[in-house]
């Protein structure tokens, strides 16, 4: 089963999010368009530029190729640093079809190759285009794929939580731009969802908007009491509502504000013909969506 959509409409961390809390295994291809992430519009003639396939078992992220001229393989690293002999090397290219488990794995059970390096590898193929990703790749397609073969030869055995790559890749985030639409209102509030931050590690203004986050403070005023602008609160919010620690409590709407709102739709074709348009994708991925979750139950 597949489940393809548009970054435009679903970002990474949503996308990272429901494999994790699904705990599922598949490859999710991410397909980045070159001119609608620099800022180009759709009438402007599209190149793709990066491809990523991110490999996950159990919801976990196991390895991340990419596609290029620069793309190197795990086994190439290893050639390059000279950490195996040639003639080592040219044995294990014959072994690459048959591997049922990840490479590093093998490689630490023969003892040609230690944790330090695997580190080295996962830090710099994974850590590196994972940060990438998120800093870069805002429009384009994803495909999550559940039958696609997983690439053992560009495993180490190593792996991270989608959550903890989530949280880590937005941090790196400067250009909001494209997920503006889906920050938490400066009226709304926040609610914690646990008692304690499971699974990942704070850091300190994350921590300090957490402490605040039992629904009593608008996000503006976390911001005031906190003495850091409204938009980075609004961030941060995100960050840990994409991450299932926190979320999002709208403030009430007033009767005169909600009628005046639906008189506005209601004399506006081309905004009730552009929210239809919105819907019906939406309703077609989540069709999509329901669908893969009966298989998978």
């Amino acid at each position: 089963m597949s489940l393809t959509g548009y970054l435009s409409e679903y970002s990474l961390g949503e996308i990272f999010n429901f494999v994790q809390e699904g705990n599922h295994t598949g490859v999710l291809s991410i397909e980045s368009d070159c001119d609608l992430n620099r800022g180009h519009s759709h009438s402007d003639s599209k190149s793709i530029c990066d491809f990523y396939e991110i490999v996950f078992q159990g919801g976990r992220i196991m390895s991340v190729a990419t596609r290029g001229l620069d793309r190197q393989t795990l086994l190439q690293t290893i050639e390059s640093r000279q950490w195996l002999s040639t003639a080592d090397i040219t044995k294990l290219k014959m072994q690459l079809s048959s591997l049922k488990q990840p490479l590093g794995t093998y490689l630490k059970s023969l003892n040609v190759i230690n944790t330090e390096q695997l580190i080295f590898i996962f830090n710099s193929q994974v850590i590196a285009n994972l940060c990438k990703m998120f800093v870069e790749v805002h429009r384009g397609r994803f495909k999550f794929d559940t039958h696609a073969p997983l690439a053992y030869r560009e495993m180490t055995g190593l792996s991270l939580t989608a959550k903890q790559a989530t949280l880590m890749g937005l941090r790196l985030m400067k250009d909001w731009s494209d997920l503006t639409a889906k920050l938490p209102a400066a009226e709304s509030t926040l609610q914690r969802l646990s008692v304690e931050p499971v699974g990942v590690s704070l850091e300190r203004t994350e921590s300090e908007v957490w402490k605040l986050a039992v629904g009593e403070m608008s996000i503006s005023k976390i911001a005031k009491n906190l003495g850091l602008e409204t938009s980075r609160v609004q961030q941060i919010g995100f960050r840990l509502s994409i991450i299932g620690l926190v979320h999002e409590v709208a403030a009430p709407r007033s009767i005169d504000g909600a009628i005046s709102n639906f008189h506005d739709l209601s004399i506006s074709p081309k905004l009730t013909l552009a929210g239809d348009r919105h819907a019906a994708v939406s309703t077609s991925f989540l069709s999509n969506l329901m669908s893969f979750l009966k298989k998978k139950g």
